[in-house]
């Protein structure tokens, strides 16, 4: 899909490609698995995971932590605005609204603030994109100059796992995940009064035996996929039991990733989001194979 007879132009829309997906997936810890996608940076191999999961955290934490995940999957949509940065490579801002009833639905607003991978985004014209999530696929409007380079498409296709949780309440199951998840105490975060929880999963304790292990699987997939091999993750959750704002803290395959997002008007409508007509989007894995 790239066009032809300009120098090095595949190297920059790949790099720019990697770098959009990145930042328009930071829902969630998922997101991890395309970190990864950088192939210059960092030996993505993981530790072997062991066969038994390290002490559990407390059942108070553990009944709070469940509660807060339940609630916040059934309220099904909330409006986001969340920070990404990954090392000095980029800094983003996320804004929209996000629904999760039904898979993933909702229109996002992508800001590139800083690091090398932005100014790769200003060069394409695309400091600033809409992200829409349609069923299982993601698209992403680029600028009329990468269109330029994309045989004038301007959006990128990107088909996720529908298994894979971007919900919010997967910070939740992350945190669930960790064996030393604990109480931190009460915060108040934006005006609302929260109980802070925090841990750390690492992937050498997610059990491969056992009861557990079906649910780890894929959860050690992505982490591994993305060269973590441990996750500081830290949720507040309001009197509702609903999240209402998450850290998480990693080393990844493209450097250390810190992500903050606040969560608010959970169950406020969502704009419906259509797929862009087939002729104006390329899919990502074109671009990626002829990079």
């Amino acid at each position: 899909m790239l066009g032809s007879g300009d120098t090095g132009r595949g190297d920059v829309v790949f790099t720019a490609m990697c770098t959009f997906i990145v930042a328009a997936l930071t829902g969630s810890a998922a997101l991890l698995g395309l970190v990864g996608c950088d192939p210059d940076h960092g030996d993505t191999t993981a530790p072997t995971a062991r066969t038994s999961a390290p002490v559990s955290a407390p059942p108070e934490v553990t009944e709070a932590l469940r509660a807060a995940h339940t609630a916040t999957d059934r309220a099904g949509s909330a409006r986001v605005d969340a920070v990404l940065r990954i090392g000095d490579r980029m800094s983003t801002t996320t804004r929209g609204t996000l629904g999760w009833s039904d898979g993933l639905s909702g229109t996002l607003t992508i800001g590139y603030t800083g690091g090398s991978m932005a100014r790769t985004m200003r060069e394409l014209g695309s400091a600033r994109t809409e992200a829409r999530f349609v069923a299982d696929v993601y698209y992403a409007r680029m600028s009329d100059k990468f269109a330029a380079l994309a045989q004038g498409r301007h959006w990128v296709k990107y088909r996720y796992d529908a298994s894979t949780n971007f919900a919010p309440n997967q910070s939740v199951a992350l945190l669930l995940a960790a064996g030393d998840a604990r109480k931190v105490g009460r915060e108040t975060v934006r005006g609302v009064s929260t109980t802070h929880y925090t841990g750390t999963v690492r992937v050498a304790d997610l059990p491969t035996e056992g009861p557990d292990a079906a649910g780890s699987a894929d959860l050690r997939k992505q982490l591994q996929d993305a060269g973590v091999t441990s996750q500081r993750v830290d949720v507040w959750i309001d009197a509702r039991n609903l999240l209402v704002k998450r850290v998480e803290r990693s080393g990844t395959a493209s450097g250390a990733m810190d992500t903050t997002a606040h969560y608010s008007d959970f169950g406020a409508p969502v704009k419906a989001g259509k797929a862009p007509p087939a002729e104006d989007t390329v899919d990502y894995q074109d671009l990626l194979d002829q990079s």
